[in-house]
């Protein structure tokens, strides 16, 4: 309830900054109130004082994030229209639609966040921890069902790149995202709870889950019980919730550098790192040459998984 108390006052400063005259537009492609939103509505205001023009907020929720970026890359070159993403509409989406841009047609400015998926199981699963939850998968090939965020979804892509990398299989079953995985898992619908850490770690705290693999190379403080894919050996495999900053293709070079500065301050200031403690995600910047090959990389790994499973657009 913190995490979105917080993100309800932020909703005054992206609204009322709208009237602001000339500002460097930041679309974010989801709906006012998310965590996406609530992010990098903290972000701008944080920003505003390290740049010339103030910062405004805009949201252009619609097609997994897709709208918003495609209207970020027809923009201007001139460093004044942004996009502030997740990994959804870079590396996800455009493997499971069609899109309206290229990786070529924008530039990555900045990586700001890095937070892992976790798999949580029921008290009474046989495993407590990564190497014998994949060890059960493994004597049980389609026996357990896991729940995601929906066919195509990040949830989806972390679980499977996992399973095949283990050769392991477990039946997906898709929900709309991490709160209805939640409540199917609770209720016992499902074996295999796969979403974002927030939602389940009371449940994890309080025993109704164990929380034992997370889609990170390695482990986090808030779940110390659950393996990193480093502990598997399989490090490579990991497919983490990222969030960073676009531009359009063309965008001066001295733009993009002072739009790193700027948001990499931006990105240490009190209230920023409060909002990613309470929402249980880390700081994570990666920028430059860096984050073009990371980002290169996830989207070639991720395409070639997303036509394994059959979920590339007909």
């Amino acid at each position: 309830m913190r995490l979105w108390r917080t993100i309800a006052a932020l909703l005054l400063f992206c609204a009322t900054s709208i009237a602001l005259a000339e500002p460097i537009k930041l679309i974010v492609p989801t709906a006012a109130g998310g965590g996406t939103d609530g992010f990098f509505c903290v972000l701008a205001k944080e920003a505003t004082p390290f740049f010339k023009d103030p910062i405004v907020v805009i949201n252009v929720p619609g097609a997994g994030g897709t709208i918003g970026v495609a209207q970020m890359v027809h923009s201007s070159p001139d460093g004044q229209t942004l996009a502030a993403v997740w990994l959804g509409p870079v590396t996800v989406s455009p493997h499971t639609m069609k899109v309206a841009y290229t990786p070529n047609d924008y530039i990555p400015v900045i990586q700001l966040t890095s937070a892992p998926y976790v798999f949580c199981v029921h008290p009474d699963f046989a495993a407590t921890e990564g190497k014998s939850f994949i060890e059960e998968l493994r004597k049980n090939p389609d026996k357990y069902t896991y729940g995601d965020d929906g066919a195509g979804g990040p949830g989806q892509l972390a679980a499977e790149r996992i399973f095949r990398a283990m050769k392991v299989k477990a039946r997906d079953i898709p929900y709309k995202g991490a709160g209805e995985t939640l409540t199917g898992f609770l209720g016992k619908h499902i074996d295999i709870y796969v979403g974002s850490v927030p939602p389940i770690l009371q449940y994890a705290q309080t025993g109704r889950a164990n929380c034992v693999l997370l889609s990170s190379a390695d482990k986090i403080a808030s779940l110390p019980s659950a393996s990193g894919l480093r502990e598997l050996g399989i490090p490579d495999e990991e497919l983490i919730l990222w969030r960073g900053v676009l531009a359009p293709k063309g965008t001066p070079p001295g733009k993009i550098a002072e739009l790193e500065v700027g948001f990499e301050k931006a990105a240490s200031a009190p209230a920023t790192r409060k909002f990613l403690d309470d929402a249980g995600e880390q700081l994570l910047i990666r920028k430059g040459a860096a984050l073009r090959q990371y980002i290169d990389k996830e989207y070639e790994a991720l395409g070639k998984l997303a036509k394994a499973l059959n979920l590339t657009p007909q």
